[in-house]
């Protein structure tokens, strides 16, 4: 278990938690971006079929699934590598 992990509300949509996750992950002068990035996040192939469940429905794979992508993208901006505006969906690895 990840010690960072805090408890996630159950009832909470998935989108709602990739905009937290985004938030306690930026630095403090980009979470502004956070919701946008969250839109990014939600387009992912991988996450897209979650995006309009509560996170209590998903698995806990399904749950990792998401929280790695939130923090792909998060890293991924916050060393350049990426825009703030929606990607279509690509990653990098």
């Amino acid at each position: 278990m990840m010690s960072k992990v805090r408890e996630i509300d159950p009832d909470a949509a998935v989108r709602d938690v990739i905009i937290n996750l985004l938030l306690t992950t930026l630095p403090p002068d980009m979470r502004a971006a956070a919701p946008e990035l969250a839109d990014r996040v939600a387009e992912h192939p991988e996450v897209a079929p979650y995006v309009r469940k509560r996170w209590g429905e998903l698995t806990e794979g399904q749950g990792n699934i998401v929280a790695r992508e939130a923090g792909v993208v998060a890293r991924d901006v916050e060393s350049g590598g990426g825009h703030v505006s929606a990607s279509g969906g690509e990653h990098l690895h």
